[in-house]
């Protein structure tokens, strides 16, 4: 039989205590290491954790940047099982408003969120989708209360609306504007302001901007708007029109320069914009009248799908310059929408823009007679 071995005893002598001591405050100096690098992991990341009724289905959130290509999409959208109705997603956590889109069976559901660092469960209650959990995303949360956004949503691009229906409409801008004094440091609030007034004129944006307090003008909403304001001052009324040359539906550089010495109307348009396609006959008669007067025209188009553009060209027979644009120029002309007209005078300074339909003939016959 193997003796077994006797218990080694670690005698209790005061250095033994000593260098016992010092190796737990050791150990517990890297146990709270380890925890605060695991705590940075958690906190550089925004986690969405999900609790719905029920089912097997998919979460897809789109980013919140502006992208330029499906592929570009692709690479920052983010997507999670969901499984018996639970899901969890790790985010990056810009501080930004997302939408989650839930497809559960047959069933598709979109709730919006402020992401940030932290957690934020997502539920669901009587068919609503509800998240909490972030100190940002349940401001959020309230400021979509108080505007009563839903509603207001479902009338922004509605034609035409009862009383009580632009009453909604008027009033969201008025309640707006009332949240700034009661959130001047919030980047959820800046976005929606961000939603309704990326194309308004620059005294509008830099009263926007100038709203919130400005340890956040560098956030991602505000900057946006402060570019946009920059931009806009540098093609307002009175500006020299930025120079370009693009080339024509021949293959020909066409540059602004070549239009030194004439009054030059230059439309912003594509060939899928319906309005854009409806404004062309009214341009075909101001040019048909004023053409001879010395009235020179331009057509950029802001095709992405060159066969497009030209199929539409061709179809329109427009008797001027047709050059398309890869979004350069529509950036350094600070585009909030199109059909976008510029009007220059010989000089190449901008002396009207963004007309429609009789105003455009009316700003000619100004000039002309």
């Amino acid at each position: 039989m193997c003796k077994i071995r006797e218990a080694y005893h670690f005698p209790l002598t005061s250095s033994n205590i000593n260098f016992f001591v010092m190796n737990l405050n050791n150990l517990f100096a890297l146990l709270a290491m380890v925890m605060l690098c695991s705590c940075s992991k958690v906190s550089d990341k925004c986690i969405l954790k999900g609790q719905l009724s029920g089912g097997n289905g998919e979460v897809l959130i789109y980013p919140y940047q502006e992208v330029k290509s499906k592929e570009e999409a692709d690479s920052l959208s983010y997507t999670a099982k969901i499984v018996d109705g639970k899901f969890e997603l790790e985010l990056d956590a810009a501080k930004a408003v997302r939408t989650v889109n839930i497809k559960c069976g047959v069933d598709f559901k979109s709730h919006t969120i402020f992401t940030e660092p932290g957690v934020i469960t997502i539920t669901e209650k009587d068919g609503e989708i509800i998240s909490k959990g972030s100190d940002s995303n349940d401001e959020f949360q309230s400021i979509l209360k108080t505007l009563d956004y839903e509603q207001y949503n479902s009338l922004r691009y509605k034609k035409e609306l009862s009383v009580a229906e632009q009453a909604i409409r008027d009033g969201y801008d008025a309640k707006l504007w009332e949240l700034t004094k009661i959130y001047p440091n919030s980047i959820a609030l800046s976005k929606l302001f961000y939603e309704k007034y990326y194309a308004a004129d620059v005294a509008t944006l830099g009263k926007i901007i100038n709203s919130f307090t400005a340890d956040i003008h560098d956030s991602y909403y505000l900057a946006k708007l402060r570019v946009r304001k920059e931009l806009q001052e540098k093609v307002a009324i009175g500006k020299q029109a930025p120079e370009f040359t693009l080339k024509n539906n021949k293959g020909e550089d066409i540059s602004l320069a070549n239009y030194k010495g004439k009054y030059l109307l230059i439309d912003f348009w594509a060939s899928w914009c319906g309005p854009c396609r409806a404004e062309i006959p009214n341009l075909k008669e101001i040019y048909k009248d004023y053409h001879s007067k010395g009235l020179k025209m331009l057509s950029v188009s802001t095709d992405s799908d060159e066969k497009a553009w030209l199929k539409a060209v061709k179809q329109e027979q427009m008797q001027w310059e047709q050059i398309r644009d890869t979004k350069t120029v529509g950036d350094n002309y600070a585009l909030p929408y199109i059909p976008m007209i510029f009007i220059i005078d010989p000089t190449g300074k901008i002396i009207d823009k963004g007309l429609h339909g009789k105003e455009i003939r009316e700003r000619v016959e100004r000039i002309f007679n």
